[in-house]
């Protein structure tokens, strides 16, 4: 009588497992050496969030500025809604990531008599040209403040930087003496320290390029101070803020904006009032808590 044979198939071999995970290994690994590759080499137009944005119209009380770069053209504005005659003070503000500084640029109804305000986006930004990076940027800031400068010598230039653009605000103003005074929304004591909680798996240490270490430039920085944090910011945290603000060479004045977080202070009446407020000197900076 024939005997049945049930087949049964042969167990994997441990060196069948274990090609089979190093397989699985590598192309992991792979695929996180082409996504930190993809970081490094765009990340420039990454941090700055240079995305198409829509179109947005200025009214007459604006007049355009514009500077040459490789690539193409750095675009901004002026706004000087009684003439260019009537201005005594004016707000040069560097904006924060993805903002496009034409919009911004409409919440400035608060601004008393007197009063203007000048930006540019960033390269690479809404309607500027060329490759953004944090050298480009400063220079960029660099040029702004010049043409400005020149254009009214007898104007107060008062420094404004939101989020991002308190990185560039801080380098400008340690390197010039010309400036009435310095304010900063929501900053930062170094980028990469905020970069990293968001890219927890990225080395950033080693990729990241542009780095605003504010930290070290603020060592320079000898104009009167304002900062105004947001009611909750879950962007830049606290203690990076609290960091850069016990590091600061000379007393600064710290105000929190109530009912803000990091992307709507800037849209808020409060924040242009504390802003045109320590311009025109009447909040005036106590020193640091020891």
């Amino acid at each position: 009588m024939a005997r049945r044979f049930r087949f049964q198939p042969a167990a994997p071999s441990t060196t069948l497992l274990a090609r089979t995970a190093l397989s699985a290994s590598a192309t992991a690994l792979g695929g996180l050496v082409a996504y930190w590759s993809f970081l490094a080499w765009r990340q420039g137009r990454l941090l700055f969030d240079s995305r198409v944005l829509p179109v947005v119209h200025l009214s007459e009380d604006f007049s355009a500025y514009a500077h040459e770069v490789p690539g193409g053209m750095v675009r901004g504005y002026v706004y000087h809604p009684d003439g260019e005659d009537a201005l005594r003070d004016l707000f040069v503000y560097f904006a924060g990531r993805g903002e496009d500084v034409r919009a911004t640029a409409q919440a400035l109804a608060w601004l008393p008599e007197g009063f203007g305000f000048a930006a540019a986006n960033y390269r690479g930004m809404a309607d500027s040209q060329g490759e953004p990076s944090e050298l480009a940027s400063v220079e960029d800031a660099a040029a702004l403040a010049t043409n400005l400068r020149r254009r009214f010598p007898k104007v107060r230039l008062h420094v404004i930087g939101r989020s991002l653009g308190t990185g560039v605000a801080i380098q400008l103003v340690a390197r010039r003496d010309d400036f009435a005074s310095l304010q900063l929304i929501t900053p930062y004591d170094s980028l990469l320290e905020v970069a990293k909680r968001r890219f927890p798996l990225v080395p950033l240490s080693l990729l990241m390029r542009h780095r605003f270490e504010s930290l070290r430039h603020c060592q320079e920085v000898a104009a009167k101070t304002q900062i105004l944090l947001a009611q909750t910011d879950d962007v830049v945290l606290p203690e990076r803020s609290q960091k850069l603000i016990d590091a600061w060479p000379t007393p600064v004045t710290v105000e929190t904006i109530t009912g803000s977080d990091h992307h709507n202070i800037v849209r808020l009446e409060e924040t242009w009032l504390r802003l045109v407020d320590f311009a025109l000197g009447e909040v005036l900076p106590e020193p640091k808590a020891a």
